[in-house]
């Protein structure tokens, strides 16, 4: 028998105190985020922990990491992110760009750095490709750091 599996927007505690017997709790993603904002005990768990980059970014820090990985949907949070595309190993080729995105089943976080060292990007719940029509969801955001990390609402992008 195959062990069916979790949605992504569900996160599973398992508590054991010596006064008390153990036991598992479910709750949702949204739920413990909720919890977390109403400055009850909860916000003394540790931190959550950084999403896996494979290979390491040469263009993100820990704390552009941090801030991107609160941002994103629930659905997609706890999973590596993984180097699909870089100016440093594949060109600056669109094309080359739209290739490597070809093969991808998963949303795309878009990550430019500009000649003024300035990081900005774009979350696309779709890969990039080209298209005569718009796409995206509500849950496409562009973002900067620049004076500080800000999330826009949602895009529709047209490539």
């Amino acid at each position: 028998m195959r062990a069916q599996r979790l949605s992504l927007d569900i996160q599973i505690f398992y508590c054991a105190r010596s006064d008390e017997e153990p036991f598992v709790k479910i709750i949702t993603v949204e739920e413990a985020k909720r919890r977390k904002s109403t400055c009850s005990y909860y916000e003394d768990e540790d931190e959550e922990v950084l999403p896996v980059l494979r290979p390491h970014s040469a263009l993100l820090e820990n704390m552009h990491i941090e801030q991107l990985a609160r941002r994103l949907p629930a659905r997609v949070q706890g999973y590596p992110w993984r180097l699909a595309y870089s100016t440093l190993e594949h060109g600056t080729s669109l094309k080359t760009l739209y290739r490597k995105s070809a093969s991808l089943d998963s949303p795309v976080l878009l990550v430019i750095k500009d000649m003024d060292n300035q990081i900005f990007g774009a979350y696309a719940t779709h890969p990039f490709k080209f298209s005569d029509h718009y796409y995206g969801t509500g849950e496409t955001f562009l973002y900067t750091f620049s004076p500080h990390f800000k999330g826009t609402i949602w895009f529709m992008a047209r490539c």
